[in-house]
């Protein structure tokens, strides 16, 4: 397995717009085979594979996941189940660019129809086919452990981490290493409010429109020049936007795939 670094720069006019001392950002989006949260946990996880040559997803349409395995194993087929989320031009998007992948079988319905699709196949399960965890968790691997640890050795320990929150996966990652973390939910309410009363340093039952998330993502655009998803990261900058006092130095982790130009 190789070691995949853990790039992270200091943004001050990202603090400024924060109204904090100094910002730090975690450039998950910048790993290779289009980056995001999972890049790490995946490559531990293809190399546990044997003999497998289609892998089912059941989760978001366009998913990262899919994304990036789709690049790490190209000799495989990945079948998606992927569920509408209202994601707007981002959903869209990441929809077409999974369509344009020879090794990507994506099916686009509603979470009750592919929820059913997924479990029917996953039923007639046979040889070379792996079915993942729902919304392709992973848990929590030793390749985003050790990223946790060298973020928090490189930044000192001052500084309160923000992850945006879907499986959870990174959340329980670092709140292992330190109590100095907020995940915040980014799902529909009904799984909002399932994690948020069984994820430990979780918050943000509220989250605000899409229009909404659209404009404070172009807002963080003019400030940092980077273009960062609407719905992950979308839902994290409006949250942090939105409160009274927030600590005086953050930690915020980009987990989305980078070059997605929505």
């Amino acid at each position: 397995m190789t070691t995949l670094s853990t790039q992270i720069e200091f943004d001050q006019k990202l603090a400024r717009w924060l109204n904090v001392e100094q910002v730090a950002l975690v450039r998950e989006d910048l790993l290779p085979d289009g980056g995001g949260k999972k890049r790490r946990a995946l490559e531990q996880f293809v190399q546990e594979l044997e003999d497998v040559k289609h892998i089912h997803l059941l989760s978001y349409a366009g998913s990262h996941t899919a994304y990036t395995l789709s690049s790490l194993l190209p000799e495989v087929m990945i079948h998606l189940y992927g569920t509408h989320y209202g994601g707007g031009p981002y959903e869209k998007a990441m929809t077409t660019l999974l369509d344009s992948r020879e090794n990507i079988i994506q099916k686009v319905d509603s979470s009750w129809s592919m929820s059913l699709a997924f479990n029917r196949q996953k039923r007639k399960a046979r040889s070379g086919h792996h079915f993942m965890s729902i919304g392709g968790s992973l848990g929590s691997d030793l390749p985003t452990q050790n990223a946790v640890k060298e973020t928090i050795k490189t930044t000192g320990e001052d500084f309160h981490h923000v992850v945006a929150v879907a499986s959870g996966d990174l959340l329980t990652s670092i709140a292992r290493q330190t109590d100095g973390v907020t995940g915040v939910l980014t799902q529909p309410l009904g799984i909002r409010i399932l994690k948020y009363m069984s994820l430990r340093k979780s918050a943000g039952l509220w989250k605000p429109g899409l229009k909404e998330r659209i404009k404070v993502m172009r807002d963080v655009r003019k400030v940092t020049g980077q273009t960062w998803d609407p719905i992950f990261m979308g839902t994290l900058f409006s949250y942090l936007k939105k409160q009274q006092k927030l600590p005086p130095k953050l930690c915020i982790w980009i987990t989305c795939p980078g070059g997605i130009d929505w």
